[in-house]
């Protein structure tokens, strides 16, 4: 066999090998549960902000939020690697790197204007835009999945477009609103899609 002809089947191979990758880039039953814990995290913040005064709520806060992002990580990441050793395929391939390296900027940005314009409203410097956060977390998660979708499925694409359309209403409308947007897209959103993926493609 000819190296030109080795390295073209090597090739094929490795694209039916990672096409099964494609369609378990994240478990549906993890959607679900990243979904619910966004409501947890909603109704605990809520109930923190209404007994408490804002500064010592701000860094409570602060933890629970921390805390649902660490759950619903967590969640992905042990579910989905169960579902794809069920269907005998490896968690970590170089597919996974690439999407990993997608994802890490928009989360970064998003991360790091958070704690910005929450550090400045905390200390009262300039304007307060507290309420632009729900908004920041929304568009920066869409653009980080919309990129993701080039090598997942479908419905990632749509969930992507669905935060970007709550995070520009949220800027433009809803900045008093922080709890209904959120709920409608970290917590709405996430349930749809996981439940979606669920049926379509199992777990």
């Amino acid at each position: 066999m000819n190296p030109e002809k080795a390295a073209a089947e090597l090739k094929i191979i490795r694209q039916l090998m990672e096409r099964p990758i494609r369609f378990s880039a994240m478990s549906g039953l993890s959607g679900v549960l990243a979904g619910l814990a966004a409501l947890a995290g909603l109704a605990a913040d809520w109930s923190i902000s209404r007994r408490l005064e804002a500064g010592e709520a701000f860094w409570i806060n602060l933890a629970v939020w921390a805390g649902v992002f660490l759950a619903a990580l967590s969640a992905v990441i042990i579910l989905t690697c169960l579902r794809e050793r069920r269907q005998k395929m490896p968690f970590w391939t170089g597919i996974k790197w690439r999407i990993l390296r997608t994802i890490l900027p928009p989360f970064l940005a998003g991360a790091g204007l958070t704690v910005v314009i929450a550090m400045r409203s905390y200390h009262g410097v300039g304007p307060n835009q507290w309420g632009l956060i729900p908004a920041i977390w929304m568009l920066f998660y869409a653009v980080a999945c919309w990129q993701v979708a080039e090598f997942s499925i479908v419905e990632l694409r749509l969930m992507s477009l669905a935060f970007l359309v709550l995070g520009l209403a949220a800027a433009a409308w809803f900045q008093d609103s922080p709890y209904l947007m959120l709920g409608l897209s970290f917590g709405g959103v996430h349930l749809c899609y996981g439940l979606a993926v669920w049926v379509r493609y199992g777990g």
